[in-house]
């Protein structure tokens, strides 16, 4: 099966693509931005060119002969309505956020790490639909930028101060119950952020997968 791979710049695409062949997809890949900022600006700013952007690719990437679309890009998700694009395409369109539709009621006091605060406040949104959690979102631009110039994971933590942030988390007066991973750069982080706490961290990309092997 040939699987389209869409995400904001050319390395969360690239770190798309490697989950995905790991696990013997062929995929082909469709970066929408140079970089994280111009990626942030579109989705702040240019929702409708951004929708464009994406449904001109949607139809290159079937002309190529991709059968679905994988989305690795939580602020790319949350900024467009993907539904009508996946409707208006006929083609499936798998994104995080039916991980956060589907998120268990267990989790009732999360961080949400996200790359800004559009994405962060989207995902916010979409897990307190059904039922009401006490959430603290960030949006963390510095880190996307970090890791798009392949700074090693632990020198991020101590250039952007993560240590302090995670023991601000780790000594909330209740825990929280998990850490959700809201931006697919963030996994790169993901050991490196699991020796500054025993919070559990969600990584929803594990969900995207096997929801496109199961469809």
């Amino acid at each position: 099966m040939k699987i389209g791979v869409f995400a904001g710049t050319f390395v969360d695409t690239k770190m798309g693509e490697e989950i995905l062949r790991e696990r013997g997809f062929e995929t082909l890949s469709f970066p929408i931005s140079k970089n994280p900022k111009d990626q942030s600006l579109l989705q702040y700013y240019s929702r409708e060119e951004l929708t464009n952007i994406v449904e001109e690719k949607i139809s290159e990437a079937k002309n190529m002969g991709v059968e679905k679309i994988f989305i690795y890009c939580n602020s790319l998700s949350a900024s467009i309505d993907l539904d009508k694009l996946s409707k208006s395409q006929c083609i499936q369109i798998i994104t995080p956020m039916d991980f956060y539709e589907n998120l268990d009621a267990k989790y009732q006091k999360l961080v949400i790490l996200a790359a800004n605060s559009k994405s962060a406040h989207e995902v916010d949104k979409i897990i307190s639909k059904k039922i009401f959690r006490d959430t603290t979102s960030i949006g963390m631009l510095e880190i996307v930028e970090e890791i798009e110039k392949k700074t090693p994971p632990e020198e991020i933590v101590k250039k952007l101060g993560m240590k302090e942030l995670f023991n601000f988390f780790n000594s909330m007066s209740k825990k929280p119950d998990a850490i959700i991973l809201a931006c697919t750069h963030f996994p790169y982080m993901k050991d490196e952020f699991q020796k500054l706490t025993d919070i559990e961290i969600l990584d929803p990309a594990e969900d995207m997968i096997k929801r496109l092997k199961s469809a």
